[in-house]
């Protein structure tokens, strides 16, 4: 790893819109990358609080690159590069110092400096980092621009601080309005959530003007839109009734995945590895509508074998609440029967917490790509003190897909969350070792005579 090869958007965009992967000079990206232009879509998730330190934020899963930043992060080759630090961890006897870069101002004005990178980690392992951060000393604050860990491994650290639920945020930073140094700022607009070129941002801005966010109650609306001609992206597909005209298929991939929960009230069904067991069991074309990944091997349809019970789900997230309703018709069984019960988030948390429920749907997102991000946050989801010990002794585990490693967890996946659909032809969205890049999206500009 090499303090020169730090991640640019800019150099990363004009290598999505040639088709070329390398990262280019940063002067030619410039000459190559149009400015301006405004988008539109509708999501079935809730957007108007986003918080990048949650594990089971789908808002921050879709848009966390667009608005924060790590002090390092993965370059489309998936190297570990500085980002927000100034260059690699350094070798001072037996600590690390990172040196956060000098002058970064969030969105909204706010100078960043070392105190507030301390203090969001600190707020990560409080949050959905817990586990991940198990072997990552505290730092102590040296100056404005210095911190300070323990130990010697600087690769082991820099890739420990590229996750993305380890951004840096101000010390004065709520969910409800969500600051950083990305490429956007985020701003509450006639119901919609904007994401407006942010000058202020540490790697760049946004090529694109403007992107609007609109939550919607149901699948349909966002597709209807597009077909119409309303949006410019369009959730899971090309259209309601038929694909619109001209529209481009994108898949950026999983940005996270949708997770079957097991609860004190399931009795026997409430052990390590049913939950799995359970969702294998749901046939994939049930689910393929929702955009849920890859096929699986149903071996057999188990269905619930438990008490006639709720399944449990938040009632904020209309792709959540269709999943539910899906799996709980899947599952039924007469005697056994499965009512989807969608509920306000806060109750729906405390029922988490305390385990009151028998079946529930829940979000989880990994902490970084490949197998052990992957466990770690499917782990943390379901019981952060196994998955700390699951980062201070890591198993070995190769690349295998998300529901082959919770056979010994009372989780399961249902299926993954997705960043596909349909988009005009004009946009370009460039993916990223987290799912897109928001920041180098670009669309063609329009001669004057058009």
């Amino acid at each position: 790893m090499s303090a020169e090869r730090h991640l640019t958007r800019r150099a990363f965009v004009a290598a999505a819109v040639t088709g070329a992967f390398a990262i280019p000079r940063l002067g030619r990206a410039r000459g190559r990358s149009p400015a301006g232009g405004k988008i539109s879509l509708r999501l079935p998730w809730p957007t108007f609080s986003i918080d990048p330190h949650l594990l089971d934020d789908v808002g921050a899963a879709i848009f966390g690159d667009a608005l924060f930043d790590t002090l390092y992060a993965r370059d489309d080759a998936g190297n570990i590069v500085p980002s927000l630090a100034e260059g690699d961890p350094e070798v001072d006897g037996s600590d690390l110092r990172v040196r956060v870069r000098s002058g970064l101002t969030t969105a909204q004005g706010r100078p960043l400096d070392a105190r507030d990178a301390a203090s969001s980690i600190a707020r990560a392992r409080s949050s959905g980092a817990q586990a991940w951060l198990a072997d990552t000393p505290t730092p102590t604050r040296i100056d404005a621009t210095t911190l300070k860990f323990t130990g010697r491994d600087a690769a082991k650290l820099a890739r420990t601080l590229s996750s993305p639920l380890t951004a840096i945020i101000p010390l004065a930073f709520s969910p409800d309005h969500p600051d950083g140094t990305g490429p956007f700022r985020a701003e509450k607009r006639d119901g919609a959530l904007a994401l407006l070129r942010n000058p202020n941002a540490a790697r760049g801005a946004s090529f694109l003007e403007e992107i609007t966010v609109r939550s919607v109650a149901d699948l349909a609306t966002s597709l209807r839109s597009f077909e119409a001609g309303a949006d410019d992206v369009g959730w899971l597909g090309l259209g309601l009734h038929e694909p619109r005209a001209g529209a481009k298929s994108f898949d950026c991939g999983a940005v996270g995945w949708a997770i079957l929960r097991t609860g004190r009230e399931g009795g026997n069904w409430n052990s390590p590895g049913v939950a799995q067991r359970v969702a294998d069991g749901i046939p994939t074309a049930r689910l393929s509508y929702l955009a849920i990944g890859a096929p699986w091997a149903t071996e057999r349809e188990e269905g619930w074998g438990g008490s006639p019970a709720d399944l449990l789900v938040r009632d904020d997230s209309p792709w959540l609440v269709e999943l539910a309703r899906t799996v709980a018709a899947s599952l039924s069984r007469p005697s056994h029967e499965l009512t989807a019960r969608p509920l306000p988030t806060a109750e729906f948390q405390q029922r988490l917490r305390v385990r009151s429920f028998a079946l529930a749907i829940d979000v989880a997102r990994p902490l970084a790509p490949g197998a052990i991000g992957a466990l770690t946050g499917l782990a943390t989801a379901d019981n952060a003190q196994h998955a700390i010990e699951l980062v201070r002794h890591p198993p070995r585990v190769t690349e295998a897909p998300a529901r082959t490693l919770t056979r010994t967890l009372r989780i399961g996946v249902l299926g993954e969350i997705r960043l596909q659909g349909g988009r005009v032809p004009d946009l370009v969205l460039p993916p990223s070792p987290s799912g897109w890049d928001l920041g180098a999206a670009t669309r063609a500009r329009k001669s004057p005579a058009s």
